[in-house]
């Protein structure tokens, strides 16, 4: 152990003296930092626009009610008054934002056809989904593979070529505990830098201390150590300096680039789902057809749905308002089928992604920290049904109106009902990357193990 003590201290003093290393950690510190800055800012950012929510409903209110300054239509309502069903992000989602910055924080709606208003923001800007997010996580998953790699490259190989490690195993140390210091102090470095970063996001974000705490150093704690894992399989080669470098840059293409692009084809190939955009065209050529069909077609399919309104009194005007109405239901009836198989096939891609996630930690870990963030997309799947149930709700509200010929009043805007989504973990998921994680850092720890038992540590 007292041997383990002085070069786990020699390493500490090479570290102190390496002033590119020192810069390099100084760097990534830097780094992290800008990151949890980001990642509040942005949260902060969502949470001052849905904020202002509210205080925009309140003003539509006010100019309807000077429109309509006494007893109104509540088709003319329905038509003008906008309401907003809104997403609130977990204090988590600053550390990881998954998919809150391509996927709308609210939807604005109305008491028209629901899918082209649910799905008006699918179309996100291609190079903001292709820059990513720049949070904590990303610094985690994404750029501290690469410090690992640049302080253990030469974990071993370093001394060979300047033939210090001759000296070395020419003392009574074993091999094994030359590596183990070696990989001790780096990781003790690394993991105090993770550490570090992870504590002062937690604080910066104000997350709530539950056992998401845990969970999160433990995925970054395992995800670090599958790395140093990988440096362990390398250094077992016995290569040069050089060669290791590249190895380790390969093995760092391959597990958080390559793989990821490629499950990423694969998955899209396997589970092809339509865009939402083809959802919201097709369900306008729907409602626009509406204007040129009999009225008595239209209120009878939307009879056969709605069973309750069929004694109401038989259309004969040219327009009117429960009218327009039936037909938008049909447009979003007529689309109903293709709404489900797009909300399923997302969700298809996500479990597929989550059964071979296992061949890249890098995909584990950040869809690990997102589920734990409430950030992924089976949140956000979960926002759009919430959205669907409230716009269901709207219309159970106005219907009685439109279909009684109730007249709407001032007092009727405090009874409609209201939207609130806030951003659960989705702890399952996270447990489930912990134990995969777990099981990637037991495999590289045993390759590692058994190449140096086969091919022992030598001098040259």
């Amino acid at each position: 152990m007292r041997v383990f003590r002085i070069l786990f201290s020699y390493e500490w003093r090479h570290f102190r003296a390496a002033k590119g290393l020192v810069l390099l950690c100084s760097l990534l510190l830097a780094t992290g930092l800008y990151s949890i800055y980001y990642g509040t800012t942005e949260i902060e950012r969502q949470r001052q626009h849905l904020a202002t929510l509210p205080e925009l409903t309140r003003r539509n209110v006010e100019e309807l009610q000077v429109k309509f300054p006494g007893p109104a239509d509540a088709g003319d309502i329905g038509y003008y008054h906008t309401t907003f069903a809104v997403h609130h992000p977990d204090a988590w989602a600053a550390l990881s934002l998954g998919l809150r910055d391509v996927n709308p924080s609210y939807v604005k709606l109305r008491l028209l056809g629901l899918h082209n208003q649910l799905y008006a923001a699918d179309n996100t800007n291609p190079m903001k989904t292709l820059s990513g997010n720049f949070d904590l996580a990303f610094v985690l998953v994404y750029l501290l593979p690469l410090l690992i790699i640049a302080l253990s490259f030469n974990l071993l190989s370093a001394e060979r070529e300047e033939g210090i490690l001759t000296l070395l195993l020419a003392q009574p140390i074993r091999p094994a505990t030359v590596i183990g210091a070696k990989l001790a102090f780096r990781t003790a470095l690394v993991l105090g830098l993770a550490g570090l970063l992870s504590v002062v996001g937690m604080g910066w974000a104000q997350v709530p201390l539950d056992g998401r705490v845990l969970s999160w150093l433990a995925l970054t704690t395992l995800y670090c150590l599958f790395w140093f894992g990988v440096v362990l399989v390398v250094t077992a080669l016995h290569r040069s300096s050089a060669v290791n470098a590249v190895a380790l840059l390969g093995a760092w293409l391959l597990l958080v680039v390559l793989v990821p692009s490629l499950l990423n084809l694969g998955v899209a190939a396997a589970r092809p789902v339509p865009q939402g955009i083809e959802l919201t065209i097709k369900q306008r050529e729907e409602i626009h057809a509406g204007w040129d069909r009999p009225k008595t077609q239209t209120m009878n399919r939307f009879f056969a749905l709605y069973p309750q309104w069929r004694d109401t009194a038989t259309i004969r005007e040219r327009f009117v308002w429960r009218w327009y109405y039936a037909f938008q239901h049909l447009g979003d009836q007529a689309v109903a089928r293709e709404a489900a198989a797009y909300a399923t096939g997302l969700q298809q891609r996500y479990d597929l992604v989550e059964k071979l996630n296992l061949l890249s930690p890098a995909i584990n870990a950040q869809s690990s920290l997102n589920a734990l963030a409430g950030s992924d997309l089976p949140t956000h799947l979960a926002f759009q049904r919430s959205v669907t149930r409230y716009h269901d709700s709207l219309r159970a509200f106005y219907y009685p109106f439109l279909f009684r010929k109730v007249e709407f009043t001032h007092a009727d805007y405090a009874r409609e009902p209201r939207h609130t989504f806030t951003s659960t973990p989705e702890l399952p998921t996270a447990w489930r990357g912990l134990g995969k994680l777990l099981l990637s850092v037991v495999v590289v720890y045993s390759l590692g193990l058994v190449l140096l038992t086969r091919r022992p540590v030598a001098a040259s």
